[in-house]
C-alpha cells in the first residue's frame, strides 16, 4: 500500500479553499487505496472534534525558528520512515519552509503546494525558500499564473513545476431566473449582480460599488448582493455616498453561498490578485456569466466573451460596461452560464485533481517524476 503524509502549519476547517481542496485530496486517496495521514504543526478547534477524514497527528509546533521546532519535525520524520511512509506533501508557509530539507534528511521524498499568487512572501521568504525548495521533488500549483510566481521567486526549474487544477463535485446548475424554467410572464425585472469575497482591500469590492452607480444612470432596476465575512461599515458608507445603498445587500459570511449563487444574474470578481478563484468556480457550477478582472489565473478559468468578460483591475468604467450589456440581454446570460458550467464539468473534476496527483505521487515514488511533465 502507498503511504503518504499530508504536513500543514494549521487546518480551520474544510471550508477555505486550500483545506477544501486538502479535505477531498485525502478523502479521495482512501478510497482509492492509499494509507494517508494528516501532521498538523498547530492544533484547532476543527482537528479536535475528530472529523477530518484520515488520522491526524498534532506535532506542536510554534515558531519555525526555534531549534525545538526544528528538532520536533526532525524526530517526526524518521518515525514516518519507520512506519513506511514514502512521501510527504507539504502545505502553507511555515511547513515549506523548513519541511522539505527535514524529510529528505529522514529519507522521505517531498512536494509542496503553491495556491496563491505570493502576497505573503518577504524578504526571509525569498531568502529562504529557494534554498530549502532545493531538497522538494516538486512544487504543485493551482495555475500556471501562481506556477510562474513560484518560478521566479522560489527559483524552482519547469522540470520539477506541475499545475494541477482545484477538483470540485459534479456541477448542477442553479435555475437561470429569467430562462430556466421560470414561465416569461413571472421572468423578474430586477438585474441582480453578485459578488462572493471576504470583505478585504484586496478584493476591491468598492470597484463594484462604483460601477453599479453607473447601472442606475443607464436606467436598469438591479441590487447587488455581496456575500462574504468582514467589516462591511466603509463600504456600506459608499453604497450610501453614490445613492445605491437601497440596491446593496451585504450578508456577510455564509454557509448556503450556493443558494444565494443561484440568485444571482451575473457574477462578479473584482479583486487585484487571485491564484485560482474558488468563488469563479462556484459561479459557473451554478450556471452564471462571470466578469472578473484579468488577474493572476482568472484568464485560465474565464474565457473573454464565451462564459464571461475579463476586465482590466480597477477599471470600473469596462465593468460597468459589461454589466450594463449583460442586463439588457438574458440570453447572452444563459448561453454564457452554459459554457461556463460545461467548462467545470470538463476541467475542474475531483477525479481528474485525484488523477493528476496520483501519477505525480507515483512518479516520485518509483524513482523520479517524469522532467517533461
Amino acid at each position: 500500500m502507498k503511504a503518504i503524509v499530508i504536513v500543514i502549519d494549521q487546518y480551520r476547517d474544510p471550508y477555505a479553499g486550500t483545506e477544501g481542496q486538502v479535505f477531498k485530496l485525502a478523502h479521495g486517496l482512501v478510497d482509492r487505496g492509499w494509507k494517508v495521514r494528516l501532521a498538523v504543526f498547530r492544533e484547532s478547534q476543527y482537528i479536535r472534534s475528530g472529523d477530518f477524514p484520515v488520522p491526524v497527528d498534532v506535532l506542536g509546533i510554534g515558531s519555525i525558528g526555534s531549534l525545538g521546532s526544528l528538532l520536533k519535525l526532525y524526530r517526526y520524520s524518521f518515525q514516518l520512515r519507520r512506519e513506511n511512509f514514502q512521501l510527504a506533501h507539504i502545505f502553507f508557509n511555515d511547513a515549506s519552509v523548513i519541511g522539505p530539507p527535514i524529510f529528505w534528511a529522514a529519507g522521505i521524498p517531498s512536494l509542496i503546494s503553491r495556491r496563491d499568487m505570493g502576497f505573503w512572501y518577504n524578504r526571509l521568504h525569498r531568502l529562504l525558500l529557494p534554498w530549502t525548495g532545493a531538497f522538494a521533488d516538486s512544487v504543485v500549483c493551482n495555475s500556471k499564473a501562481v506556477a510562474e510566481v513560484t518560478r521566479r521567486v522560489e527559483r524552482f526549474p519547469d522540470r520539477k513545476t506541475v499545475v494541477i487544477y482545484n477538483g470540485y463535485p459534479q456541477a448542477e446548475a442553479g435555475i437561470n431566473r429569467e430562462l430556466g424554467g421560470v414561465p416569461e410572464d413571472d421572468v423578474p425585472t430586477v438585474f441582480t449582480v453578485g459578488l462572493v469575497a471576504n470583505l478585504r482591500p484586496i478584493k476591491r469590492i468598492r470597484d463594484l460599488l462604483l460601477a453599479s452607480a453607473s447601472l442606475v444612470s443607464a436606467d436598469i432596476r438591479f441590487e447587488l448582493h455581496i456575500v462574504g465575512g468582514g467589516d462591511s461599515n466603509e463600504l456600506q458608507a459608499t453604497a450610501q455616498a453614490l445613492g445605491v445603498e437601497k440596491q446593496v445587500v451585504f450578508w456577510g459570511a455564509r454557509e448556503d453561498v450556493p443558494e444565494r449563487i443561484k440568485e444571482f444574474d451575473v457574477a462578479v470578481l473584482c479583486s487585484e490578485s487571485e491564484g485560482f478563484s474558488n468563488s469563479i468556480i462556484e459561479y459557473m457550477r451554478g450556471g452564471k456569466p462571470v466578469v472578473c478582472t484579468d488577474a493572476g489565473g482568472n484568464a485560465e478559468i474565464v474565457e473573454h466573451g464565451v462564459n464571461g468578460y475579463l476586465y482590466p483591475v480597477g477599471d470600473t468604467e469596462t465593468l460597468a460596461r459589461y454589466l450594463a450589456e449583460l442586463a439588457r440581454c438574458p440570453e447572452k446570460r444563459r448561453e454564457m452560464g452554459q459554457q461556463g458550467l460545461a467548462r467545470v464539468k470538463d476541467c475542474y473534476t475531483i477525479d481528474r485533481m485525484l488523477d493528476e496527483h496520483e501519477a505525480l505521487y507515483t512518479q516520485i515514488i518509483e524513482g523520479g517524476r517524469d522532467t517533461n511533465a
